[in-house]
């Protein structure tokens, strides 16, 4: 069975509808299946009813922006039921990365004539073609020539995500577990590109003192030593081991390394204890 439990509708910065997720998973051959927007469950409903009449296996999942000592890291959690404490994480989350577009605008409309903080809270975009507001911004504004181009400009003004009150991961993991639910660590190749394995599996134990669930292992740019250490610490320590391409339909068709199900049954060992 193939498996993709990493992927993402319009609802955060997808293009697809949770059915068409749906709809193109079965396409394509899959056998299960996970959207995990970026804090929100808003597609939830639509893609469990989606899953279950085209008889797709399926769970319930949602990633979420997180602190962990001095990283932005993210987790995946799956299986949960939600109630007001998550709700909260999951809200307060949303909160943080809306708030450092609205900064970015009142820094850069200092510079720039064509930007104002009042335009960019009237402003909408098309979120069919996926990504989020402050790039569409950017981009529809002549400032960046791709939506891509934004994420540097944040940068460039300094807008980091350690100067914002996103959730710790223990408080995160906390209320992930107090719901039923699971926390997978995910893309640790993102975080980790630079480190050396034994620096990420420092952090690794860390992260298993704090209550880590599982690991996505699997994930389109990671290397074959990175996977086979995501690999062997879960064989370790009896952790799961998720596989997930990061599919954002038509923004990350440009790049097949993030296409659904781009990571076959054949590459992949999982334990998935949902």
């Amino acid at each position: 069975m193939l498996v993709d439990l990493h992927m993402h509708s319009y609802y955060s910065d997808g293009s697809f509808s949770p059915r068409e997720v749906v709809e193109l998973a079965k396409k394509k051959g899959l056998g299960f299946i996970s959207i995990t927007d970026h804090n929100t469950i808003a597609a939830h409903d639509e893609f469990e009813k989606s899953c279950q009449e085209l008889g797709m296996n399926y769970v319930l999942g949602v990633e979420l922006d997180c602190v962990f000592g001095e990283r932005s890291i993210h987790l995946l959690a799956y299986q949960f039921k939600v109630d007001e404490g998550l709700l909260e994480v999951i809200k307060r989350s949303r909160q943080q990365l809306d708030q450092m577009g609205v900064d970015l605008i009142q820094l850069m409309e200092k510079d720039y004539d064509q930007l104002s903080s009042t335009d960019y809270e009237a402003y909408t975009y098309n979120r069919r073609l996926g990504g989020f507001k402050g790039i569409h911004y950017l981009k529809d504004r002549g400032i960046t020539e791709s939506l891509m181009d934004g994420l540097k400009v944040y940068r460039d003004y300094g807008i980091f995500y350690s100067n914002y009150d996103f959730p710790r991961v223990e408080e995160a993991i906390k209320h992930i577990h107090r719901c039923g639910g699971k926390a997978v660590l995910a893309h640790p190749g993102k975080y980790y590109r630079q480190s050396s394995l034994e620096d990420v599996r420092k952090d690794f134990n860390r992260l298993l003192q704090a209550g880590i669930d599982g690991i996505e292992c699997y994930y389109p740019i990671h290397s074959d030593e990175l996977t086979a250490c995501c690999v062997d610490f879960c064989k370790q320590h009896d952790l799961m081991m998720t596989v997930g391409c990061d599919c954002h339909g038509e923004m990350s068709k440009k790049d097949n390394e993030y296409v659904m199900g781009c990571l076959k049954k054949d590459e992949t060992e999982l334990n998935l204890k949902f």
